[in-house]
């Protein structure tokens, strides 16, 4: 294994600010992104957390997942008033879903380990599962690899009604339809010596899951099994029961934050950085769980009622506090809020963010103030290509750099080879044989003009049957093309397919499945033993 790393162009320019470090960006947030832990440090050792309940749950819900020695040791050094954590998350997308995911844990780990040392107190990996979002259709597939050099969406079908209606930590599993979506995904696979050992650890930890959440994190642990990354979802009953001061305060201070988050929005389209992120001041940045209708986003009307955005429930605020003191699980938080949540449940080092992410949390910095709390460093995460030796040899076959490759793709260099070989000359001739054939055959059109209507349209029908005859021989002589050259095509094609899949980086299209289907399990602990550099955000891994 070979690992370099690479500097790509960032997509969304407020990120690529941010990483520069220009004033207009970093000053929204509290500290530097790679440079201020050691004040962090401090500035979290004057804070209190209730960190015994707090390793209760997390034993409870880790061991339940079958969590490794490791991971249980983990959880015991947070009951040490110095010790932090560097926490990330993501929902728990089928086989921990794309690439960045498991990018994202090892961020985590990185992090963690780098800072233990350089502070010499302890630094806890925790990943933090989404287990309340409630879009179902974002993480129940995975993209295949096909022989056409496409992509094949292999979905989960299930008969709960209550998909995407209910929080994913809710939903019960269908595992006859799971266990006909494992052996589909497999069966999309090539055979390698490591398939079938990967299809009997998918299957065990399938079989030992009661929920898709459980599933997740099984998986999780079974691929990294001794790195002591600490797993919490958030979904689950006996953490959000910790919440409750938070949910009674987020509730006491909602018109402040939405009016914060609203300026802040404002001020960032001013500096000609626009957020997808709809805000107004009567957000209520909280989620009320019904149990008939699901995940309700509440609103506050005029008369400081607590309302679905779609008028599906109507609370007083002090309804809304009797929830939040006797059935916080019935609560949740949305894009806004869950950053304050993570801050007031953990100890927080540092929170290792993806390029969406970053984004959103430029608006949060004034919220998590009113709050009485300061933004952690916002890391950006690891990003990771994986190329095998067959996809180094065509790089290198056609003289192109993999920078270029993952950046822009190969249709430029493919449209070039297929003209220098005379693809471009096939439609060049047939496209003046036919302008030559309506020369040659007008004088026909002509006379038959002369003659009457029947026989102008057959004139005009004869034509027609001779320049389809033509385009059928273009057609023909494509395909003889695309025969004679295909196994170029096809290489092409894989090239796109690995490094430039939809358009995009690797590891948003592809699922970590393929990676351990050519390589085993063992990858991944090589990955985590090597010494990233936090701050070179991309990496190509040989």
């Amino acid at each position: 294994m070979q690992i370099n790393s690479l500097t790509l162009p960032t997509a969304n320019r407020l990120v690529a600010d941010y990483k520069s470090e220009k004033d207009n960006i970093t000053n929204l947030f509290d500290y530097h992104p790679y440079k201020d832990f050691r004040k962090r440090l401090q500035d979290i050792s004057e804070k209190a957390f209730n960190r015994s309940a707090l390793t209760d749950v997390l034993h409870t819900l880790n061991k339940g997942w079958g969590a490794p020695e490791e991971t249980l040791k983990q959880i015991e050094r947070l009951n040490d008033e110095r010790s932090t954590v560097v926490i990330g998350g993501q929902q728990a997308g089928l086989l921990i879903g794309p690439i960045y995911t498991m990018n994202k844990i090892i961020s985590i780990l990185e992090l963690a380990k780098q800072q233990e040392e350089a502070l010499q107190a302890p630094v806890i990996p925790v990943f933090w599962i989404a287990g309340e979002d409630h879009d179902f259709e974002e993480i129940n597939h995975i993209h295949c690899p096909g022989d056409d050099g496409d992509f094949h969406k292999i979905k989960l079908r299930t008969k709960n009604i209550d998909a995407g209606k209910k929080a994913v930590s809710e939903l019960k599993m269908d595992k006859e339809e799971l266990s006909k979506w494992i052996e589909a995904v497999f069966e999309a696979l090539p055979e390698t010596v490591h398939t079938k050992d990967i299809y009997t650890l998918i299957q065990g930890v399938q079989e030992e899951a009661s929920n898709y959440i459980e599933f997740f994190a099984r998986l999780i642990f079974a691929l990294f099994p001794n790195q002591g990354i600490v797993l919490v979802d958030s979904g689950d009953p006996s953490f959000r029961k910790l919440e409750t001061d938070c949910f009674l305060k987020l509730i006491e201070k909602q018109a402040q934050i939405s009016e914060t988050v609203v300026k802040t929005l404002s001020d960032l389209e001013a500096f000609d950085y626009p957020l997808a992120i709809e805000a107004g001041t009567s957000d209520g940045n909280l989620f009320y769980h019904d149990d008939v209708q699901g995940r309700i986003l509440l609103k506050v009307d005029g008369s400081g009622n607590w309302v679905g955005k779609q008028q599906e429930i109507l609370l007083t605020e002090k309804e809304l506090v009797d929830i939040a003191k006797n059935t916080p699980w019935k609560l949740s938080n949305n894009v806004v809020t869950r950053p304050i949540m993570q801050e007031y449940m953990f100890p927080t080092l540092a929170f290792i963010a993806g390029p969406g992410e970053i984004a959103y949390w430029a608006a949060l910095k004034s919220s998590f103030h009113v709050m009485d709390l300061q933004m952690p460093p916002v890391v950006p995460r690891l990003s990771l290509t994986f190329i095998d030796s067959s996809t180094r040899k065509l790089v290198t076959k056609y003289q192109l750099s993999v920078k270029e490759v993952i950046l822009n793709g190969v249709q430029t260099t493919k449209k070039k080879y297929m003209e220098m070989n005379g693809q471009q000359e096939i439609d060049q001739v047939t496209e003046d044989v036919a302008k030559k054939i309506k020369e040659a055959h007008l004088p026909i059109r002509n006379m038959a003009a002369e003659m009457g209507d029947d026989i102008q349209a057959l004139s005009q029908k004869n034509l027609a049957y001779l320049l389809e005859n033509i385009q059928f021989m273009n057609k023909r002589f494509h395909k003889e093309f695309k025969k004679k050259h295909s196994r170029s095509l096809s290489e092409f094609n894989q090239l796109e397919q690995v490094l430039h899949p939809h358009g995009g980086l690797q590891e948003r299209v592809w699922n970590p499945l393929f990676l351990l289907n050519h390589y085993g399990t063992e990858f991944i602990s090589q990955l985590t033993t090597f010494s990233f550099a936090i701050e070179k955000g991309h990496w190509v891994v040989e």
